[in-house]
């Protein structure tokens, strides 16, 4: 599969107000944890504070050089090596195709065999089955301790801490059938 990521800091106006552009679209923004509006200023100020944040890295997920989505790690910590983790795909017509798998095992692999950290973790709205089964797949479990919601649009929705070692990601990276192979950097 043809997939490259593009730091985000390297990518230019265009693509930077497309990101923005796509995390402002329900699509994306009904599985996001936080989901109002996010201005050209807040987006902006955003962009300016990754350049000097050493916890943070964003890259723009491209399939066949064209862009579909955005994949990032937050709250890295290389001294417990354990970072967070998201992406979305924000281009629909190539949703179902691999790519998220793809995406999430590219991720993955830098993580723990770049980084070489112990730990991933992420939270999942409980609406997003579709993420849920993805993560779980690759072996993320939910922390049962940590128990948070959100109310959207008068409904309450459960927030799940997801997260997986190293050991386990390396007792099952053999068993899934990644679909490309390459790192992220």
């Amino acid at each position: 599969m043809d997939i490259t990521f593009d730091n985000i800091l390297d990518v230019g106006g265009t693509l930077e107000e497309l990101v923005r552009t796509w995390r402002n679209s329900s699509t994306v923004n009904q599985f996001m944890i936080t989901n109002h509006h996010i201005s050209k200023k807040e987006h902006h100020q955003w962009l300016t504070n990754l350049k000097t944040k050493k916890n943070a890295k964003v890259w723009i997920i491209k399939y066949r050089d064209t862009p579909i989505g955005l994949a990032y790690l937050t709250h890295i910590d290389y001294e417990k090596k354990s970072t967070g983790w998201g992406f979305y795909i924000a281009d629909e017509s190539v949703r179902g195709k691999g790519v998220g798998s793809t995406t999430l095992c590219r991720l993955m692999e830098y993580v723990f065999e770049t980084l070489r950290f112990q730990t991933m973790h992420t939270q999942v709205l409980e609406n997003n089955t579709i993420a849920m089964h993805l993560y779980e797949k690759f072996g993320f479990t939910k922390d049962e301790t940590k128990t948070e919601s959100l109310e959207r649009n008068g409904v309450r929705l459960g927030i799940f801490y997801m997260v997986i070692s190293k050991e386990t990601w390396m007792s099952i990276h053999n068993t899934l059938k990644p679909t490309d192979s390459g790192s992220l950097l």
